[in-house]
């Protein structure tokens, strides 16, 4: 299975070795953090390479897909570039077969979180975030915060998530203000040495 995907991620991608690129760091970058924190390896590189296998598929697509695992209610709260968490978690159980709901999950959610999330889901999230190929300055921080706290390093991106969503005006979903709630109170806003 995991030979057949890598196959299609390189056909689906063929145009665009930048998201290769974050693709194969997101997968290495939650495989390191898997081992430091005991999650299953196999779980995480499974979900690291199907969570933007949808990214640049047109708006029908993202629609038709992602209603296949939320309410079109739910979906309207989300800016369109989010969508492809939802088609991307369909198209791994429909296309691929995977029926695993903690690899299904953790892609769902790999934009914007939620509370409470399992070991794989903050993986995967934070992985996406902090993988080599983002340098930005709240990236780097919570990279360096991840290998010890997991949970502080995903409040630092919820956080610079939200504050740069409010700052251009983009959508927020309220399931990203309530995973940043939940994480700013799992000890977040302290810092690490």
């Amino acid at each position: 299975m995991m030979e057949r995907i890598i196959e299609d991620l390189k056909r689906i991608y063929r145009h665009r070795p930048d998201r290769l690129r974050h693709v194969y760091g997101v997968r290495d970058m939650a495989v390191r953090l898997g081992k430091i924190h005991g999650a299953d390896l196999d779980t995480l590189r499974l979900a690291a390479y199907l969570h933007d296998i949808t990214k640049y598929e047109d708006e029908a697509f993202q629609r038709t897909w992602a209603l296949k695992r939320v309410s079109e209610e739910t979906l309207a709260r989300f800016d369109k570039p989010l969508w492809h968490a939802f088609s991307a978690a369909a198209v791994a159980k429909e296309v691929y077969g995977i029926d695993d709901e903690t690899v299904l999950t953790a892609i769902e959610h790999h934009t914007v979180g939620r509370p409470k999330m399992n070991l794989i889901e903050k993986i995967l999230f934070i992985s996406d975030y902090i993988e080599p190929t983002r340098l930005y300055p709240a990236c780097v921080k919570a990279r360096e915060i991840a290998f010890n706290d997991l949970d502080h390093a995903v409040n630092v991106a919820l956080e610079e998530g939200i504050r740069h969503y409010e700052k251009v005006g983009g959508k927020i979903p309220d399931l990203a203000y309530d995973a940043h709630h939940h994480y700013a109170k799992r000890g977040g806003h302290h810092e690490q040495n």
